[in-house]
């Protein structure tokens, strides 16, 4: 057991980084609402503002996420280990950058048709983004027995949606060199699908870590 979380037996736990947490949270939901948009939007300028809208959302997080090292250098206790604490904020930043990425993929590819597959897995993305939301809203009170399952829950919720991207992406790759594409568009879809992947692999991984987190406890 490390000595922060000795501590935490006898002292009130700090609860000031729950809502940075959330912040972070509602950057990563709106960003991913806004991805699944741009994926079946078809104008231009419309595509360049939900892009700045998402960018608008990464840069806001990664104010979040200095806000939230300030906080952690002048905390002692935190809610939970202090290794925990930092890696899940960085997690969430992760999560937000990838989902930035995603954008920019869209937004410069200039698909003119995009498959069901890749609307299916950036649906999926959002999917997770909601449920990641709803976790982190309940993560100050995770020694709720019943908060804990619901977190549980989610988390395995978010690992199913991984897992059908996986499938999806697998699938999408194997069909890509058979379609009449040119080389050209061949390169500029795998650029999408494989990116979207890694959104949604970083997600995945946030839900690991909630996990191992509550296991602790």
């Amino acid at each position: 057991m490390s000595l922060n979380s000795f501590f935490q037996f006898f002292v009130p736990k700090e609860t000031k980084f729950y809502p940075l947490y959330i912040q972070q949270a509602e950057y990563i939901e709106k960003a991913s609402k806004l991805l699944w948009k741009m994926m079946s939007e078809t104008d231009l300028q419309q595509l360049e503002n939900q892009k700045k809208e998402i960018k608008a959302c990464e840069t806001g997080g990664d104010q979040v996420l200095r806000d939230f090292y300030s906080q952690l250098f002048n905390t002692v206790l935190t809610p939970f280990d202090r290794e925990d604490v930092h890696e899940l904020a960085e997690m969430m930043d992760t999560f937000l950058d990838r989902i930035d990425d995603s954008a920019n993929i869209i937004l410069t590819r200039r698909f003119t048709d995009v498959d069901e597959a890749l609307t299916n897995m950036t649906a999926n993305v959002m999917f997770a983004a909601e449920s990641l939301s709803t976790i982190i809203h309940d993560l100050e009170f995770m020694n709720n027995p019943a908060k804990r399952r619901e977190i549980n829950r989610l988390c395995h919720e978010i690992k199913s949606l991984e897992n059908e991207n996986d499938q999806l992406y697998g699938s999408y790759i194997n069909k890509l060199f058979k379609q009449n594409y040119s080389l050209t568009d061949i390169i500029k879809r795998k650029d999408l699908v494989q990116v979207i992947e890694n959104t949604t692999n970083s997600v995945k991984y946030i839900s690991d870590k909630i996990r191992s987190i509550i296991s602790k406890l």
